[in-house]
């Protein structure tokens, strides 16, 4: 009597002693493993992340810096593809979302979450069909993104195309394929990508016509993949600084941002030498439309330090007036310079937490422990700092009396 033949076991294999069988089974699967093993990874399936297109709900609207959103997301079952359509129009101009009014700066940012992976071996490949309308026009901008989460900062890689690179195209399809090194940005920046999306710069368009995507894929060729070296500790080179603005020369040492996002603020030294005047440039003759008028100074420490454990002082004056009308927000902040990317954290004071101090002088606080879970800051890595800053948020206050920057004091270990 024969031995019924196992079904998954090869034919070559059956015999009438199972366990030989078996054995031989064994061996070869070894064999396979060992041979395997010598070829090395270049061998092995590539590995490749495709954005799933089919479920709309899969893409995240990120509204910061700007963001708005202004965007229909469908999927074309026919064609396989995630169709963005903006929603803008001149009325916005009108439109009670700040960002929205902001018809030149806006821009809409749209990504979905990926496991945390190394790109700097990456090529990424999309096809992608934009509008002649948009190509005539020719102010949209579109970039495609690859982002860090919160474990890398948010740290930013963008490759940007103007319209005239698809006036080719006529309305079909361009296939894109971006190696890593198609980004300018730092490659450490890509060590930890979280986020694979688009980001479209509106620049005043008009325009709100279909924008058709398919294909969204990062092949990550982890076997070329470099380990990142052990990063060096930074020694602080003191302990202790003092800026005070008593002087012309120390006030023109500030730093102040002027951008889409950040508005420039006027500084002046105070009558007796007292601080830094700061003179706000946010009511609303003075903004272009869709504007904040966000003010963010920074005083540079002229070197990278590690600020795990730092206190921060700024000695303010700030007129009840602002008090009064209850909108106007500080930030304490700490940024880090280009080697550490700029990143930036930073915590809030509300006006109603020193009320008595209005139109006095007040020294607001900033610490490490101001980044701990539910103490309202938000901190990112700060083993590269080298500014503080204080950012002034209006929240559409039309106040602009003079505010008074005494001296900042930074203490560390």
């Amino acid at each position: 009597m024969t031995t019924p033949t196992p079904a998954l076991l090869p034919r070559f294999l059956c015999c009438e002693h199972p366990s030989r069988a078996s054995a031989i089974f064994l061996a070869l699967l070894i064999c396979l493993a060992g041979y395997c093993h010598a070829e090395g990874d270049s061998n092995l399936p590539a590995d490749v992340i495709t954005l799933p297109l089919v479920n709309p709900a899969r893409w995240v609207i990120d509204t910061s810096h700007l963001g708005t959103d202004q965007v229909a997301i469908t999927y074309d079952a026919a064609e396989k593809v995630a169709v963005l359509t903006p929603t803008w129009s001149a009325h916005d101009a009108t439109s009670a979302d700040l960002n929205s009014r902001n018809i030149q700066d806006s821009n809409l940012h749209l990504y979905q979450l990926v496991p945390r992976s190394d790109c700097t071996q990456s090529v990424s490949y999309f096809e992608i069909s934009v509008p002649s309308a948009y190509v005539d026009e020719g102010r949209l901008d579109i970039q495609f993104t690859l982002q860090g989460g919160e474990a890398d900062d948010y740290l930013f890689n963008g490759r940007t195309f103007l319209m005239k690179d698809f006036a080719e195209a006529k309305g079909g399809y361009k296939s894109v394929t971006l190696k890593s090194s198609d980004f300018s940005e730092p490659e450490v920046k890509r060590r930890g990508i979280e986020r694979v999306g688009f980001t479209l710069h509106r620049h005043g368009s008009m325009v709100s016509a279909p924008i058709r995507i398919r294909q969204v894929s990062v092949t990550l060729n982890r076997a070329k993949i470099i380990p990142l070296p052990p990063e060096a500790e930074i020694v602080n080179p003191a302990s202790f600084y003092e800026f005070a603005y008593t002087n012309q020369a120390a006030i023109d040492r500030i730093q102040v941002e002027n951008s889409a996002e950040a508005r420039e603020i006027k500084r002046q030294l105070g009558t007796d030498a007292q601080g830094m005047v700061l003179l706000p440039q946010w009511s609303p003759d003075q903004l272009r439309q869709g504007q904040s008028g966000v003010a963010y100074l920074k005083q540079s420490l002229g070197a990278p330090h590690n600020f795990a454990r730092f206190e921060v002082q700024y000695l303010v004056n700030i007129p009840r007036a602002y008090f009064d009308e209850g909108k106007l927000d500080v930030y304490l902040c700490i940024q880090a310079g280009e080697a550490g990317h700029g990143v930036w954290s930073g915590a809030p004071r509300k006006l109603s937490t020193f009320a008595d101090k209005a139109g006095q002088d007040v020294v607001l606080t900033l610490t490490q422990d101001d980044f701990l879970p539910g103490h309202g800051g938000h901190g990112k890595k700060r083993n590269k700092i080298e500014f503080v800053a204080l950012q002034l948020v209006p929240h559409g206050s039309v106040v602009t009396e003079p505010i008074l920057l005494k001296r900042i004091t930074v203490k560390l270990p």
